[in-house]
């Protein structure tokens, strides 16, 4: 079975999707409103994200919780590289955490963003526990990040912008990371003609977690989920 892949507009083939109830497990390939249907994800979905057949509908997705919290993470081991990508991927899509990419072609190490230190114990525990890595932690000297409308067009007009650092997160949007409000503050009063910002990157539709829902429109499918940011 393919399907559209709406956020994307990439066509995805899936994998022996199927139906939950309980402990119980079936193949299918047609589902029914009301149906809790489990996908293998080919490293496509994101938590929020819309499938669908036919005509195009994309729902609104669940709110992040603006990060206040950053940190680089370095994996020392060279021999671990795929373990520690695949590892922060997968964490990733599962909602442990934020992960951003300095802007900064030479610096390759993620930048996590979380509402809370716990967060940055779990993805380490969860790397060195099931993906074999070793990991080291460096805090970031930031606490106020906004996202720029108009992604990166509207951010090359700008020009250099003093006092911030630029940051993309997973979807490739520009991200402006300033240590404290006082600085924040400043770029919009002084080039708020010039560059808007936002508290956060995307207004997404909270549901139930943990669940994969068949919808009422058609052949639409809505992935749900938990995530440790919200």
């Amino acid at each position: 079975m393919t399907v559209n892949h709406a956020r994307t507009g990439k066509v995805v083939r899936l994998s022996r999707p199927q139906k939950l109830f309980a402990q119980e497990r079936e193949s299918i390939n047609t589902a029914y409103p009301g149906d809790v249907i489990g996908l293998n994800n080919p490293g496509v979905f994101a938590i929020g994200d819309t499938i669908y057949k036919g005509q195009k509908l994309d729902y609104q997705g669940i709110p992040y919780f603006s990060p206040e919290l950053f940190a680089s993470l370095r994996n020392p081991n060279p021999s671990k590289f795929k373990q520690f990508q695949k590892g922060i991927s997968e964490l990733r899509e599962e909602g442990a955490v934020q992960i951003m990419y300095s802007d900064d072609e030479a610096k390759h190490d993620p930048i996590m963003a979380a509402v809370g230190q716990r967060q940055f114990q779990v993805v380490q525990f969860r790397l060195q526990n099931e993906y074999g890595v070793e990991t080291i932690l460096k805090l970031l000297p930031y606490s106020v990040p906004r996202w720029v409308e108009g992604g990166g067009e509207a951010l090359n007009k700008v020009g250099r912008i003093f006092n911030t650092t630029t940051v993309k997160d997973n979807m490739g949007r520009p991200v402006l990371l300033f240590r404290n409000e006082w600085n924040c503050q400043q770029l919009v009063t002084g080039r708020s003609s010039r560059v808007e910002i936002k508290r956060v990157g995307e207004a997404r539709r909270r549901h139930r977690p943990g669940i994969f829902r068949s919808t009422t429109s058609g052949g639409i499918i809505h992935l749900m989920g938990l995530t440790g940011c919200n």
